[in-house]
């Protein structure tokens, strides 16, 4: 990414009210000023403040942010015009010809990192912030935006630093009857410990950045649709008695206790003639296999409840059986099932606190756990990983008295946790990490 060039994308989609549109670069004042054109011309005496003009034949807004004190730490402009295509692409027909260049993917936040206004951390954050599903995603991000994660991540490096003098002073005067510290071993030993425990958050990060996929399974007229219904507060799904309603998967976005997940109501599982019904329920059984957890409904108030309980996949993955329509099931005794199993109304929404419980035990590995102020993700495990090998090899070589190579480990294991935040890393690492960016970010 060439940081002389004038860039410019839409900062926001097409189609709504308004449509921003952002420049970033050395040039973006005189260029903005070729194509909006108001009582005066932006200039750094108007820095901040929003002025009324024309761009394209439309009335368009423009503010204008002197670097450093931006986004990008550039020159930056932003123009807010109607949201209607017509106009939003005609004023960027005219940027692109006044000396803009179309920005790449996270070109805008890469600048940022570039000009020191972001860690990698940080700029991670961004992306995180847009794409996150949930409250606790959100919360995660916005710590990680903030430096939460980036801080301890750079205590790590400076220690690793410190320790890597300590050997080195060593080699440098061996025979010297100089105070050296005697607690670079337990120091080390501190360090991996550190490293270990944000290790341990991965799978966690995982799950909150990502979300998780639940398929909602079982007979036909069990309720499944209902559930969903219930969970996303809406009628998503058509609910009826006709058993085989569902044919098709139905997906739909949702959030249980601040995860993002992705429902999927399958077909009723049976045995059927009918063609159609026969390719919803084989699309059913593939839906169930690639799921992480199967909210496996079961009828409470069926005739042969024993025939619903023996109906349950135990190979399908996550599982847990959920007895719907208990608020008609009476007094009768249910069967036990073998698996977590809860006991739920999807039409009065009775007990779904505890079907959530029993969600995150299955997610977490325990019940109602703490959210993680934070987690790292797959990027930042595996530098993490081979930054702890190196500590693990050089903790060996200086017991053994082996300070050089003690101080080649630790010179390594910087390397990779200053990859983390971006202190040293390649080119060709910060392209990939920014085109999972959108356009305009």
């Amino acid at each position: 990414m060439n940081q002389s060039d004038n860039i410019t994308a839409f900062a926001s989609a097409i189609g709504g009210a308004v449509t921003v549109i952002r420049l970033s670069g050395p040039q973006v004042l005189e260029i903005a000023n070729q194509v909006w054109h108001g009582r005066k011309s932006l200039s750094a005496a108007d820095v901040r403040k929003m002025l009324l003009g024309t761009a394209a034949g439309d009335q368009v807004l423009a503010v204008y942010m002197k670097a450093p004190h931006s986004y990008t730490g550039d020159d930056v402009v932003e123009l807010q015009c109607h949201g209607g295509a017509a106009t939003a692409n005609a004023v960027m027909k005219e940027l692109l010809a006044a000396g803009c260049r179309l920005a790449e993917p996270g070109e805008f936040t890469c600048r940022a990192f570039l000009n020191g206004k972001l860690d990698l951390l940080q700029a991670e954050a961004v992306a995180d912030i847009i794409s996150s599903s949930g409250t606790a995603a959100l919360h995660l991000a916005q710590k990680q935006l903030a430096g939460s994660l980036s801080s301890k991540i750079d205590e790590l490096y400076d220690l690793i630093i410190t320790l890597r003098s300590e050997c080195e002073s060593r080699l440098d005067f061996p025979d010297e009857e100089l105070d050296f510290d005697e607690s670079v071993p337990e120091q080390l030993d501190t360090v991996g410990k550190s490293i270990e425990k944000l290790l341990a958050s991965a799978s966690a990060g995982a799950i909150i950045r990502d979300g998780v996929p639940v398929v909602l399974a079982g007979r036909p007229n069990a309720g499944k649709s209902s559930l969903l219904n219930a969970i996303v507060g809406f009628d998503r799904a058509i609910v009826s008695a006709i058993a085989g309603t569902t044919r098709d998967t139905v997906e739909s976005e949702a959030v249980i206790r601040g995860i993002g997940v992705k429902l999927t109501d399958t077909a009723g599982l049976r045995d059927s003639d009918d063609p159609v019904e026969k390719m919803g329920i084989e699309r059913s059984l593939n839906t169930i296999r690639a799921g992480a957890v199967t909210f496996w409904l079961l009828d409470a108030s069926a005739e042969d409840p024993e025939a619903e309980a023996a109906a349950i996949d135990r190979n399908a993955p996550g599982l847990i059986a959920v007895w719907n329509k208990y608020d008609l099931a009476g007094s009768r005794q249910l069967p036990e099932t073998g698996v977590p199993t809860v006991k739920i109304s999807a039409l009065t929404g009775e007990n779904l606190s505890a079907l959530f419980d029993a969600f995150e035990k299955e997610v977490f590995g325990s019940q109602l756990p703490a959210m993680p102020e934070l987690a790292i993700n797959a990027r930042s495990a595996d530098l993490l990983a081979k930054s702890a090998e190196h500590l693990a090899h050089a903790a060996g070589f200086f017991a053994g008295g082996d300070y050089e190579l003690a101080a080649a480990e630790l010179a390594e294991a910087s390397v990779k946790i200053g990859e983390i935040t971006g202190r040293s890393v390649a080119p060709d690492i910060l392209d990939k990490i920014f085109h999972k960016f959108c356009i305009g970010k």
